[in-house]
């Protein structure tokens, strides 16, 4: 029987593209445009909500890993086959990434002599290999009280990979114990569990940085992701999933949407009061909310429509393909671009510090680009093709799946 959301959706390739955007739109643009003036102040803000793009990436997470989990949950090696097919997509980058930053934070310092900047970085590099290598950064941000991204050199986004580390550690056994039904109400415990957790952070006044970037906190996204999944691999037909899908994707992001407008009319002008501090993780799973909505409404997408042209274009899918690469390596170039005062040096040239700020994102994300193509096809292409190793396999004789009538592609 057709099945509905299985297999490759180009869509969700234009996802990954909108999420990684987001996120250099707020490292290479953003962050390096001081604030001055009135004009600069609000488009510094308005990239800064490019942080927004690692909840996508969750959202998006959530949705295709427990999509990939629930249909394969009866066939046989069900561990040993996930858990292989993610090692050999994250590790090789990740690891090898890290393999270069303790070649250079250990050896560096003794083959020549460093200024107090790059000494102390190198420093900062060699004391925390042990929470990098073990996907612990996002909790050193939090028993260490880090208040700033600069205090972790070079690798401070690599938090968010911990997040998606952890949620794999734990999510496949709870899909691989539980039924359908009551992995939905499960996940959606989590996301009140997360939203509770981060008002109380906030309420107790912990490190914002910790509250961003602990996994406890950011069960939501994922969780939201996991629920439009699993509701669509029930026992109806799949033209009714695509409706299903399609009317959801609606709601989701006008709901999240008046909810993000409504909150932000009242808390204007008392940001960090209390009642800033109620509605903001609020407003966070409202963020979650949209983008929920806007995945659904991207892989229930007619064609030809402008919601199918934008996310399954050319350049979208590009973005898409080498997001991994891109994420890994984008923040590196920024920190290197902006604590080398890389704006100061465009600025001999283009005077206008807005335009100076954009050549110089630009230039960041050409870097980027290259670096991930290369990274892609010289490396991690290679270990890609050990997945086909670790396919998964028919489901045992005896053994029973529960429904999964949906459908594969866009109507």
């Amino acid at each position: 029987m057709k099945q509905a959301f299985r297999g490759h959706i180009p869509a969700l390739d234009g996802i990954r593209g909108l999420a990684i955007g987001l996120v250099l739109a707020v490292h290479l643009f953003s962050n390096p445009m001081p604030w001055a003036g009135a004009f600069q102040n609000a488009l510094k803000q308005l990239f800064s909500y490019g942080a927004l793009g690692v909840e996508v990436f969750f959202v998006l997470s959530g949705f295709l890993i427990t999509g990939i989990l629930y249909d394969t949950k009866a066939k046989p090696h069900f561990f040993k086959n996930f858990y292989m097919r993610r090692l050999l997509r994250i590790f090789p980058l990740y690891y090898g990434v890290l393999a270069l930053i303790a070649l250079v934070a250990f050896g560096l310092p003794k083959l020549a002599t460093l200024g107090p900047q790059t000494l102390g970085e190198m420093h900062t590099l060699q004391s925390i290999q042990g929470w990098l290598w073990s996907y612990g950064l996002n909790f050193y941000i939090w028993l260490r009280n880090v208040t700033e991204w600069a205090q972790l050199p070079y690798v401070s986004h690599f938090w968010s990979l911990c997040v998606e580390e952890h949620f794999y550690m734990l999510w496949p056994f709870l899909v691989f114990f539980f039924p359908r039904k009551t992995l939905v109400y499960m996940a959606g415990g989590l996301i009140v569990f997360s939203l509770a957790t981060r008002l109380g952070m906030y309420a107790v006044e912990a490190n914002p940085l910790a509250i961003y970037a602990l996994t406890f906190c950011r069960f939501d996204a994922l969780c939201l992701g996991g629920i439009l999944a699993l509701v669509v691999r029930g026992g109806n037909t799949p033209e009714h999933y695509v409706r299903w899908m399609r009317k959801t994707g609606y709601w989701l992001l006008g709901g999240g949407g008046l909810f993000i407008l409504f909150s932000f009319l009242v808390t204007a002008g008392q940001k960090d009061s209390t009642l800033w501090n109620v509605f903001r993780p609020l407003r966070e799973t409202a963020f979650n909310v949209v983008f929920a909505g806007i995945l659904a409404m991207a892989i229930t997408a007619k064609p030809r429509s402008l919601t199918w042209a934008f996310f399954c274009s050319k350049f979208m899918g590009f973005l898409g393909r080498y997001s991994y690469g891109l994420y890994v390596y984008h923040a590196m170039v920024a920190y290197f671009l902006i604590s080398r005062n890389g704006l100061e040096f465009v600025k001999q040239w283009v005077p206008n510090e807005v335009a100076a700020a954009f050549v110089l994102g630009s230039f960041g994300c050409l870097v980027s680009c290259l670096m991930a193509v290369v990274s892609y096809h010289a490396f991690e292409k290679h270990f890609l093709k050990l997945k086909t190793f670790f396919e998964p396999a028919p489901a045992a004789a005896g053994k029973k799946a529960e429904p999964q009538n949906c459908q594969n592609r866009h109507p």
